[in-house]
């Protein structure tokens, strides 16, 4: 994990123009499939292959799920940089409160707690990252080498 912002395009490759997109939805937990609705559309215009999108919208809506549960905020910001090869999605509530991450080893039987178990094993990268609009977690995923 990292708490610095880094590129989410391959090294070494001279990447396309990045493409950016942010969206701001209610912190409610039925508003969280707004937010895979908008990021699908985006991916689908960038040609982003079935496996790295599908993989995409899971990790969303697990970012955009803590956010609601945990954060206890008024909205929440998504935003997706994407560029040859390449996906990051930042997500960040208005709290201005920095996500805590629990070292949890979730209970066999519980029907939570496995939301960052799943980011972990499926991203690239991923952490926490600060901006100046407020702090929030990022995943990474990569498909082109």
């Amino acid at each position: 994990m990292t708490n610095r912002i880094v590129s989410a395009c391959p090294q070494g490759r001279r990447p396309e123009p990045l493409r950016r997109s942010t969206f701001r939805f209610p912190a409610r937990s039925e508003c969280v499939r707004d937010a895979r609705g908008w990021l699908d559309r985006r991916m689908t215009v960038a040609g982003v292959p079935g496996d790295a999108s599908a993989t995409a919208l899971l990790l969303l809506s697990e970012l955009a799920t803590n956010c609601v549960v945990h954060q206890r905020a008024g909205s929440i910001v998504a935003r997706a940089h994407l560029c040859v090869g390449a996906l990051r999605v930042e997500v960040r509530d208005n709290s201005g409160r920095m996500p805590e991450l629990r070292a949890l080893s979730p209970d066999l039987d519980a029907e939570s707690g496995r939301g960052l178990l799943l980011v972990d094993a499926l991203a690239a990268r991923w952490g926490r990252f600060e901006s100046n609009r407020g702090p929030g977690l990022f995943f990474a995923l990569i498909w082109a080498r």
